[in-house]
C-alpha cells in the first residue's frame, strides 16, 4: 500500500544536541527535547542513528520492521513525539485506525504545538471517514500553514470534500470559489471534477482530472489532491475495490434528488 499524505517531521534534526543547532532560529526547545539532551551522548547517538533507519524502513513501506524497530526505540525513550508520529503513519499504512488515532494523541500530548502531527491527526479522522472532525481539524490549521503555499490549498480541498460529504451546501459552495484554473494549484481542477460527478457526468469529469494531471503531473501536489480523493471514495483505488465490478461505486457525492 502506498505512503498516504502523512507528514513526517525531521525529528533527526529535532533531536540534535543544542550545539549542534546554534545556525537555527531560536525557539524554546520542547520539554521532551530537554529531557532527551539529558541523556547520555553514546545513548543519544544510537537513538538518532535508529530512529533515522526507521523512517526510512517507512518510506521504503517496510511497515511491519519499522514498527518493530520503534518498539526497540521505544525502550531507549519514551518520550519523542515522532516515535508516535511515525507509528501512528505505520497503522495508517495497515488500515489500523484506531492504533493510529491512539498514536498521533499520545504524540499530541508530547508536542502540543507540533503542526505536522496536528495535520497528521486531522488526516487520520479524514481516513476513518469522520468529515465533521476532520473537518473542524483542517479549519483550525488553516491559520498556523497561512504561510504555506502547498498547504493552504489541499487544506481547503479536503475541507471541500468534507463540506460535501457533510452535505453543507453554503460551505462547500464557498470554497468552490477559492482558486481558480490559472492559480498554481490543482485545486480548481479537482472541485470542477467532483461537481461533474455529482451531475452524473462521468467523461467531463475525467476531463477535469486529466488537465490537472497534464499540468501538474509529476508533483507531489496532484498525488496529495489525487490521494484525497481515493481517501474519500470518489475515486477508485488502485490497489482494486472491494465493490463488485457490475455495481456502482458508490461515492457520497451523488447528486442528492
Amino acid at each position: 500500500m502506498k505512503t498516504r499524505t502523512f507528514l513526517l517531521a525531521a525529528l533527526a534534526l529535532a533531536l540534535l544536541p543544542v550545539s549542534a543547532r546554534q545556525s537555527l532560529p531560536a525557539s524554546p526547545s520542547p520539554a521532551w527535547i530537554q529531557e532527551f539532551n539529558n541523556l547520555p551522548e553514546t545513548t543519544r547517538k544510537s537513538y538518532i542513528a535508529q530512529f533515522r533507519k526507521a523512517e526510512q524502513l517507512f518510506a521504503q513501506k517496510r511497515i511491519m520492521e519499522c514498527l518493530f524497530s520503534l518498539m526497540e526505540l521505544e525502550k531507549l525513550y519514551a518520550g519523542n513525539p515522532g516515535l508516535y508520529n511515525l507509528r501512528g503513519a505505520c497503522y495508517i499504512e495497515i488500515r489500523n485506525i484506531e492504533k493510529a488515532l491512539e498514536n498521533f494523541e499520545k504524540a499530541q500530548k508530547l508536542d502540543p504545538s507540533n503542526l505536522t502531527i496536528q495535520f497528521n491527526l486531522a488526516e487520520a479522522h479524514y481516513v476513518n471517514h469522520d468529515y465533521s472532525r476532520a473537518l473542524k481539524a483542517f479549519t483550525e490549521l488553516l491559520l498556523p500553514f497561512k504561510d504555506n503555499p502547498g498547504m493552504t490549498p489541499l487544506l481547503q480541498f479536503k475541507r471541500y470534500i468534507c463540506a460535501r460529504k457533510l452535505d453543507n451546501q453554503p460551505l462547500a459552495a464557498e470554497l468552490e470559489k477559492l482558486y481558480g484554473p490559472m492559480d498554481d494549484t490543482p485545486y480548481y481542477y479537482c472541485t470542477q471534477a467532483i461537481l461533474k460527478l455529482m451531475e452524473g457526468d462521468k467523461e467531463a469529469a475525467q476531463g477535469q482530472l486529466l488537465s490537472a494531471i497534464r499540468i501538474y503531473g509529476g508533483t507531489s501536489a496532484i498525488q496529495a489532491f489525487t490521494d484525497a480523493m481515493t481517501e474519500a471514495g470518489i475515486l477508485p483505488s488502485p490497489y482494486g475495490q472491494t465493490v463488485p465490478t457490475e455495481q456502482p461505486v458508490k461515492t457520497g457525492l451523488e447528486k442528492r434528488r
